[in-house]
């Protein structure tokens, strides 16, 4: 825990709003416009007319994802605005980038005035009460009324702006780290697939059963040198939280207390979203619907990670129609060249300094992530108040 942070946990509990904040219906200060969506035959993928965004597909980063376009849009949303899922489940924010088309399951959300930001991380920080909202009842959806009659603390222009810059700094440091992750994983994929792919680094190649390898390689069977072992079951009830990673086959799913596996490992997505490798390495935890590795020689296991992200292609072994599914005998009997141990030692050492920022940049992330969680219910409720903070002390700007 940083300082801040301690600072931040420190501060009172029992706090009342600042006197000249006021209370307003979100009706009284801001534009409520409900999606509704146009007929299936104005959908495209070819660019004509603005991105379409319905359902909570497009929901869990501050931004979405955009994909489909719509030609004929029923009701659209400003860039900027607030896009909040009024449908099952509800309850998730994001901001809209551009101006899109919103069909029903999304209201677009418009402050009057100042920054629509502070709009957005206190319904962030509302997520959590929309299910106990209207009586306690739990549902899945939120009606236009629910919305009009929401009511949300209402400082100052020059407090909400202040509230929605220090939150938006914290994320905008978030994103950055994430872009740098995302390049350092890009650049050692490129150097994986230049050397053990397209076979660049050599001149002398000789035939073989999968066509043309360098001399010094030879054609195996994946199980040869790895084993894919079952996962363990794992509800997300039973999650505790905890400090351990737990995967599914899409990626990390929740932390629990106690791990299934001693890391650096990785881990192959086996059921739903199949064929996908994550190296992790920290001790974790992998459910019933993946696959970890086990290893049969001493290769370092970020071999094994790119040879099985970049080197076969997984995603294409799937063998249930029904749900999709990755057999491991099917990946075990995959050929491929297996360079001399030379070169896979030099491959090694020339990326595994990139995983070493990689997790500290995740744990920064981390900290960064506590850090705006913890603020974010304090600065919206006065306890603690834009002036108090000192943006240079939250060392956004330091390096990793």
């Amino acid at each position: 825990m940083t300082a801040e942070q301690h600072k931040v946990e420190k501060s009172g509990e029992n706090h009342q709003e600042p006197r000249e904040w006021q209370t307003k219906k979100l009706d009284e200060v801001a534009h409520i416009n409900l999606g509704q969506s146009p007929k299936g035959e104005y959908y495209n993928e070819e660019g004509e007319g603005p991105h379409f965004i319905q359902g909570s597909k497009n929901f869990g980063n501050k931004y979405p994802e955009l994909e489909r376009f719509c030609s004929e849009p029923k009701r659209e949303a400003e860039e900027g605005d607030v896009l909040i899922s009024v449908r099952a489940p509800v309850g998730p924010v994001n901001i809209a980038p551009e101006n899109l088309c919103i069909g029903r399951g999304v209201t677009a959300l418009r402050l009057d005035e100042g920054s629509n930001e502070y709009l957005y991380y206190y319904l962030k920080y509302f997520e959590h009460k929309w299910s106990q909202f209207a009586d306690g009842t739990t549902f899945n959806s939120i009606t236009k009324s629910d919305l009009q009659n929401l009511e949300i603390p209402y400082p100052p222009i020059k407090e909400r702006n202040g509230i929605a810059f220090i939150l938006s700094k914290i994320d905008e440091k978030i994103e950055v780290n994430n872009r740098i992750n995302a390049d350092l994983e890009e650049i050692a994929q490129s150097v994986f697939n230049s050397w053990f792919v397209d076979f660049d680094p050599y001149q002398d190649f000789k035939e073989s059963e999968i066509g043309k390898i360098p001399k010094n390689s030879k054609v195996i069977e994946l199980g040869e040198i790895l084993s894919l072992e079952y996962g363990d079951g794992l509800s997300k009830d039973d999650r505790d939280g905890g400090e351990f990673p737990v995967y599914g086959s899409n990626g990390i799913n929740g932390g629990h207390s106690e791990f299934l596996i001693e890391g650096p490992g990785v881990v192959v997505g086996r059921k739903g979203t199949i064929g996908t490798a994550n190296y992790e390495p920290r001790n974790f935890w992998c459910i019933d619907t993946t696959f970890y590795v086990k290893p049969k020689d001493e290769y370092d296991m970020l071999f094994y990670y790119h040879i099985l992200k970049n080197g076969v292609r997984l995603k294409h072994l799937g063998s249930d129609s029904a749900v999709p599914g990755l057999n491991r005998n099917t990946v075990h009997d995959q050929k491929v060249a297996l360079p001399d141990r030379e070169r896979i030692k030099e491959f090694v050492k020339m990326i595994k300094p990139m995983y070493g920022v990689q997790e500290r940049i995740r744990q920064e992330n981390e900290d960064l992530e506590k850090l705006r969680d913890t603020l974010l219910p304090k600065l919206m409720s006065g306890e603690i108040r834009v002036d108090d903070i000192k943006l240079d002390e939250l060392k956004l700007d330091r390096e990793v």
